[in-house]
């Protein structure tokens, strides 16, 4: 069984909370912004995504383009993803917590990633039901 803590992302400010998740000491988000870290295009697209995560936080509203609800039908736990032009952020919604970002991934990869994302948030949610 996987262990899951919450590590409050300091970069993002706001009224409301934002935090990433860990599972078994290792961070898929902090993994993906290490790697990007490199990429000089990919890197002022990922601050940008933490402008737009800020944005979020002070509850500002955000165009879809930029901010998208993509909760499945009859899913009581809100999804999200942040949009660059090559970069997905994805962060689900717990009302007493906050915002909870679980995967970064890529424009071209996000078939894959929308399940890994979902997978996280799924065991996410398993393990604090117990």
């Amino acid at each position: 069984m996987s262990t899951f803590v919450l590590k409050k992302l300091e970069a993002v400010v706001g009224k409301q909370l934002f935090f990433e998740l860990v599972v078994d000491d290792n961070s898929q988000f902090d993994d993906y912004c290490e790697a990007i870290k490199g990429n000089r295009q990919y890197y002022s697209e990922l601050l940008k995504i933490f402008t737009l995560m800020n944005q979020v936080s002070q509850l500002n509203m955000l165009p879809q383009t930029k901010f998208k609800d993509i909760t499945p039908n009859k899913e009581s736990v809100k999804e999200y993803e942040f949009k660059s032009k090559h970069l997905r952020v994805y962060a689900f919604h717990m009302e007493k917590t906050g915002k909870i970002v679980a995967y970064g991934g890529y424009k071209n990869t996000q078939k894959d990633d929308i399940p890994k994302f979902r997978s996280y948030k799924s065991r996410y949610l398993k393990s604090i039901q117990k």
